[in-house]
């Protein structure tokens, strides 16, 4: 019987870096027997001809709402019933290979455990023995990554402090969160077959998480021959606390939850004010979610699932912030004007 590897992620598990590496070695992997498909969508502004995160058109598919998922927005596609139709096209061709294929999208655990279940009866009902997977970060370590990748994409966290700019707050709300809503989604669907795997795990394998998913989930053989992509995703720890600023002023979206035409990211990316991880103070903000997240992941899971790194950052000094201001004031100076 044919096999869908399907990769569900979870969230900041290295899940863009194995789509990339997939979508660059199709052919390396179709001699193998394995088909990673790419679908596009002309209704986006612009066209996206090679789409290599499955959860953009499977959740559009699937999702009960596909005008507010956040991806629709972004590319401000208007025809959605349209784009919805040429993914379903897309996705029966995809169905109908005589190969195995593997299906990667962090968002598909996102998908409610009907829609989940709708899109594994149909994958079933093509001859597929489907092999789900999901790799899991600990709490404190999903926490860091989290909020940058929350700051990335636009929004503001009061809990992202900026030095003396701004101070840390503890959230209104929990918007930081560990995992386990979608880690217990995707057990009511798979049950036991489902594979979770903890993220640190997985990165101690010699070609990293990526590697492991190839080798280890999909029983590639020649990882010697593949070209390894990285999404090179992280910022620096003052491009987030900066962008976190600017979110606060102008976020990605609006009240109506409409795109923000004065939104903007910084193009400076600021490395030499190290890697992004929470404060010390931030993450006292957090300890009680985390004590609360790391007991029901033991129990839930295993003590492996909580392992993560003491490895915090400093918070930006006076001098930091000043360096920080005159760089970005430089930068945006035209070129005749910088003496």
């Amino acid at each position: 019987m044919k096999k869908c590897f399907l990769h569900l992620g979870l969230h900041k598990t290295a899940s863009s870096s194995f789509q990339q590496t997939c979508a660059s070695n199709r052919k390396l992997l179709a001699k193998e027997g394995l088909h990673y498909p790419l679908f596009s969508c002309v209704y986006s502004r612009p066209k996206r001809l090679k789409i290599n995160n499955h959860s953009v058109p499977l959740r559009s598919i699937y999702d009960r709402n596909p005008r507010n998922y956040h991806i629709n927005k972004r590319w401000n596609i208007q025809q959605i019933d349209e784009a919805i139709h040429d993914y379903e096209v897309q996705f029966a061709s995809v169905l109908a290979s005589d190969s195995s294929i593997i299906l990667s999208g962090e968002g598909l655990s996102l998908l409610s455990t009907t829609a989940l279940s709708q899109l594994v009866e149909r994958i079933q009902a093509m001859n597929f023995a489907i092999h789900p997977i999901a790799l899991v970060r600990s709490p404190l370590d999903y926490a860091h990554s989290i909020a940058q990748q929350l700051i990335r994409g636009g929004q503001h966290l009061e809990l992202v402090g900026c030095g003396s700019l701004l101070s840390p707050q503890s959230m209104k709300r929990l918007t930081i969160p560990d995992g386990q809503r979608e880690i217990l989604n995707l057990l009511s669907v798979f049950g036991d077959q489902l594979t979770l795997v903890p993220f640190r795990r997985a990165c101690s394998h010699p070609q990293g998480p990526v590697g492991f998913l190839l080798s280890e989930f999909c029983g590639f053989s020649k990882l010697d021959l593949i070209k390894f992509q990285s999404s090179q995703e992280s910022k620096s720890n003052g491009w987030v606390r900066v962008q976190n600023l600017i979110n606060k002023r102008w976020p990605i979206f609006d009240q109506k939850k409409q795109l923000n035409p004065d939104h903007f990211r910084l193009r400076h990316e600021l490395d030499y004010t190290g890697k992004f991880r929470l404060t010390s103070k931030e993450i006292e903000l957090l300890s009680s979610q985390i004590e609360k997240s790391n007991h029901s992941m033991i129990n839930l899971l295993s003590d492996e699932f909580v392992i993560a790194d003491n490895f915090v950052s400093e918070e930006l000094s006076a001098s930091d912030l000043a360096k920080v201001v005159a760089d970005l004031c430089k930068i945006s100076l035209p070129s005749h004007d910088v003496f």
